[in-house]
C-alpha cells in the first residue's frame, strides 16, 4: 500500500510539472558551446552555427536557425545596445547574420502574436588578436 502512495505522489509531481512551459536550458537552443545565458521554451530552438564565431575580420558570419516548436509565428530579435530590432520572422526558418561584432551578440525568439519570449542565444566572438 505504500508503495501506491509513493508512486501516486511521483507520478502526480511529474504530472504538474510538465503542465508548465518552464524557460530551461536546453542544447537545442544553441550550438556546441552555450552560454548560461541561453534559454529556451521546450520545443523552441534558436541556434548559431558557428558559435562561437571565428575571430578574423573585424565583422564574423554565422547562420542563426530557429523554430518555435508549434504553429505560432515568432520573430528573431537581435539587440543592439539594449535595444531590439527585428532580425527575422517565420514559425522556421535560418538567416546569415554577416555582421557579427567581436564580444557577446543576443539573439531574442519571441511569439509574434504576444511577444512572449521562448529563447535567448548569445553568440560570441573573439576579439582579433593584433601581433607586432
Amino acid at each position: 500500500m505504500l508503495w501506491a502512495v509513493a508512486l501516486f505522489l511521483i507520478l502526480g509531481g511529474s504530472f504538474l510539472a510538465s503542465c508548465d512551459r518552464p524557460t530551461v536550458s536546453d542544447s537545442a537552443a544553441s550550438s556546441s558551446s552555450p552560454s548560461e545565458n541561453d534559454t529556451a521554451v521546450a520545443g523552441a530552438v534558436l541556434r548559431a552555427d558557428p558559435n562561437p564565431v571565428p575571430p578574423g575580420d573585424s565583422k564574423g558570419r554565422t547562420t542563426i536557425t530557429w523554430d518555435t516548436g508549434s504553429d505560432a509565428v515568432g520573430d528573431v530579435y537581435v539587440v543592439s545596445a539594449g535595444n531590439e530590432k527585428l532580425f527575422a520572422s517565420g514559425r522556421q526558418g535560418s538567416q546569415d547574420a554577416p555582421w557579427i561584432q567581436p564580444g557577446s551578440n543576443e539573439f531574442r525568439l519571441y511569439t509574434q502574436s504576444d511577444h512572449k519570449q521562448l529563447a535567448k542565444l548569445t553568440v560570441t566572438m573573439p576579439a582579433s588578436s593584433t601581433k607586432p
